[in-house]
């Protein structure tokens, strides 16, 4: 933590104490699955930080473990449309040393950007 002193002193969050990855992946047809993610830190679970995606044809996108296939996030987007999801809570995968993954409903461009650590 940082502390400001003088006439209103006020104390400020430093920052995140983890090391922040992300990873911009683009497709013409995630239909068959891609990889958002590089794999964590050996040992390690990738935490979702933040998440930005894009499409150009109507489509769910789900979001999942690697292998496992352990549904993480779905959401369902008209064509040419963006969502922004920032987690209010924590969203860990629950297997060490596994990507994230996306599977679309449907063939079409999809743009995904993600910010995201990695922790025991």
């Amino acid at each position: 933590m940082v502390t400001i002193t003088g006439g209103n002193a006020a104390t400020m969050d430093a920052g995140p104490a983890w090391a922040s990855s992300y990873l911009h992946a683009a497709s013409a047809d995630a239909s068959g699955g891609v990889d958002v993610t590089a794999a964590p830190t050996s040992g390690q679970k990738i935490v979702i930080d933040d998440v930005i995606v894009s499409v150009d044809t109507a489509m769910w996108v789900l979001f999942e473990e690697e292998t496992s296939g352990t549904d993480i996030i779905k959401v369902y987007l008209v064509a040419n449309s963006t969502v922004q999801i920032t987690p209010r809570g924590r969203i860990k995968l629950p297997t060490a040393d596994k990507k994230l993954r996306i599977d679309t409903s449907a063939a079409g461009n999809i743009a995904v950007t993600l910010c995201y650590h990695s922790e025991a």
